[in-house]
Parts: structure tokens; sequence; C-alpha cells
């Protein structure tokens, strides 16, 4: 089966979720102490440096996590104590309060877009960064926007905003700020990245033909899609780790110009809105598939993606292909430092949890197929049987 549509997670190029340069964009790109960077990952490096977190230091940090976070830490030399994250993905307070106290500073993750937990910091000295990759244009149960509590907060607008490249680093406190390191990406990798995009908009596109060439090419070209048809996503996508310092300071350079253009012109209270309405149609037929806080959508949430649980992922996400849904899979591996053993229960979600889309550049009839594609792929089944969430 060869669907003549592709929908992936990340939005493709979408330039009616931007304005113009007379109105202020979205926190955090109006913000004193914001860099930006090539990569989210060069934001946590740069991050790391500003707080003076290096070797000797301690940093709490979440057993559910990406990995790329864990490997700047890492290669800064920092220690890190991980906190416990149940099946649910509920961190677990005590645990986390544990260990921040212990720390020299507090890693808080947002995923998917959800408010990340609350954290008494206690002595000035102790830190927070703020991870809100998955959070741009969210805000809290008090409407305070994600990344705008800590001492430093890292967002990622390439996974929101349909840009080549970018991450960003926001520093708080009157003076603080940092420099990206010299030099952009290069030409080569930008220009193909853009082309992805536009072939991206175009495989969503109201002309038949046009979207079924487009997605047709996708598929040829694709080395993920390849893989998830062959079952092998996982291997192709983890390569978060082994990395070297000048690895991290490329990926805190600053962005291509594009990517710097288009944050300037971010319309945060349309892509919520549009967000929070596809979120909630897949919520509506599908709740059953995915864990129990994501069943309900906070106000101010700007959700990334609409998150499942699948007994088998790897079939699910070919599957999924066939119907013209670009399904991703969800940290899949933890960086190596972390010891499985210790937070086993973590592994079923670890094995079974995958994306599917809700961006700001699907229209209706893209959220149609999507519950239809999951209905088929996955119906008649509920959520898999997890391990109890931590007491």
């Amino acid at each position: 089966m060869s669907a003549d549509v592709l929908i992936g997670v990340y939005p493709p190029a979408e330039l009616s979720a931007l304005r113009t340069r007379r109105r202020p964009p979205a926190f955090p790109f109006a913000e004193p102490g914001l860099t930006l960077t090539h990569l989210g990952r060069g934001a946590v490096w740069l991050a790391l440096r500003a707080l003076g977190l290096s070797r000797g230091s301690r940093l709490a940090m979440p057993a559910y996590h990406c990995g790329s976070e864990v490997e700047a830490a890492h290669l800064a030399g920092v220690e890190l104590d991980f906190y416990r994250v149940d099946p649910q993905l509920r961190v677990d307070p005590e645990d986390l309060a544990r260990a921040a106290a212990a720390s020299d500073a507090t890693y808080l993750i947002s995923c998917f877009g959800f408010p990340m937990p609350e954290l008494d910091v206690g002595p000035p000295t102790r830190r927070v960064i703020e991870d809100a990759a998955h959070g741009l244009c969210s805000a809290d149960g008090h409407g305070r926007p994600l990344g705008s509590r800590g001492d430093a907060a890292v967002f990622c607008p390439r996974k929101s905003l349909g840009t080549p490249d970018g991450g960003a680093l926001l520093l708080r406190g009157e003076g603080r700020h940092i420099d990206a390191v010299a030099g952009r990406p290069e030409a080569g990798p930008m220009a193909r990245s853009v082309a992805s995009l536009a072939a991206a908009r175009a495989a969503m596109a109201r002309p038949r033909p046009l979207r079924a060439r487009a997605a047709g090419a996708i598929g040829r070209a694709s080395r993920t899609d390849a893989a998830a048809r062959e079952g092998t996503l996982t291997e192709t996508v983890i390569g978060e780790w082994g990395l070297q310092p000048a690895d991290l300071d490329a990926a805190a350079r600053s962005p291509s110009r594009l990517t710097v253009a288009a944050v300037k012109r971010v319309d945060g209270e349309t892509i919520r809105h549009r967000r929070r309405r596809n979120y909630l149609a897949l919520r509506d037929e599908l709740a059953e598939l995915t864990l129990e806080p994501f069943r309900e959508l906070p106000d101010g949430t700007c959700p990334l993606y609409f998150p499942v649980l699948a007994e088998d992922r790897g079939a699910a996400i070919a599957a999924l292909l066939d119907h013209g849904v670009r399904a991703l899979e969800v940290w899949p591996v933890p960086h190596p430092i972390l010891d499985r053993t210790r937070f086993a229960e973590l592994e079923p979600v670890r094995h079974g949890l995958l994306a599917l889309p809700v961006h700001q550049a699907m229209r209706e009839e893209h959220v149609e197929i999507v519950i239809r594609a999951a209905k088929a792929v996955f119906a008649p089944r509920a959520v898999p049987a997890i391990q109890p969430p931590l007491q």
C-alpha cells in the first residue's frame, strides 16, 4: 500500500504561523539573555558553561531523557545523579527533591510540551536548567511560559517551527549572556534541510498529483523511512553520544540566517491554538492508546506531538507509513551511563512509545488521516499494561 500523502511529526516549512516584524515574537525570542545556536544540544553545552557547571559539579537529571543533554554534561565532566520517572512519565517528587538537594544544579525536562515539575530549589547556590526543547509556546498552570523560571532554559525551534536548524538558550538574571561559538553551519547541509522542509510541505499539499509526487520522492530518499520498513529504525536514529567537545562547539554555533529571520516572526498564539486543536481531536478518538497523564491537555500547553504506547512499535511505525503518517520513536535508548537495570520501570516506554503528528501545518483533513491510520494500525486494542506508577 502506498499513500499519496505524507504527514511527519515535525512541521514542514509553514509560513502562515509566522507574523510580521511589526509585532513582537513569541517567548523567548525577544528576551534579553537569549542566544541562538545551530542545534539544541549546543544550547545545553552553552548553558552548562554559562552556569559554571564543569568537572567537579553535580547535576540532577531525569532518568527519562533523550541522551543529547546527558552527553553534553558528560563531556563537560559533570557528575550526574539521575532521579526517577515512573512508567507513566511522571517525575517522582521525592526522588527529585533528593537529587536536587545533593546537586549543584537540577535539570528539568518538559515531555512533549507538557509542564515540567515544580521544584523548590532551596539555597540560592542551587541552579535550575529548564529543558523546553519540546515546550516552545507552552505555558504552565500559572500561565508562565515554559523556560521562564530557571536560571537557564533550552529550546529547539527546529522541532517546532519548520526551520532548517536551530536551538536557543535563555539565561535569566541581570547581565547574564553568553555568545554562540563563532561560525555558522555549512551551506550544503542547510540547503538539504530547506529542500527537505519544502518537500514535506508539498507532501501535504491539496493538489493530489503534487503531494503524491512529493510523498513518493521522500519515501525513496529517506534513510529513516527505509530503516522503519526494515525494522532497524532505532539503530539508525541513535547517535547523540560518543561525541567530542568539538562536536558540541559546532552545535553551539549561530544558526542559519533563515532560522534567525524566522524566529523573529513566530506567532506563538496561532501555533498553540492549532496544535491544541489537533491534539484534542486525536485525544478524543485515541485516548486509550496514550499514557494517563497525556489524556488531558492542561491550559496553556502547546503539545509537540501525541504519544502512543505500542505493543510492537517497529511494526506500527512501518504500517503507519503505508497510511501516509510518519511516526517517530520517542527516546528509545537512554544515554549509556544510565544504569537501565536501576530504572527498569522505564523499559516498556523505551521500547514502545511513538509520536503521532499534531503540528500547526496540519489541516482538518490531515488530522483525519492520522486518526484513521492509528485506528487501522492499533484497533481494536487499548494501551498495553505497564507497571503502576511509583507511590
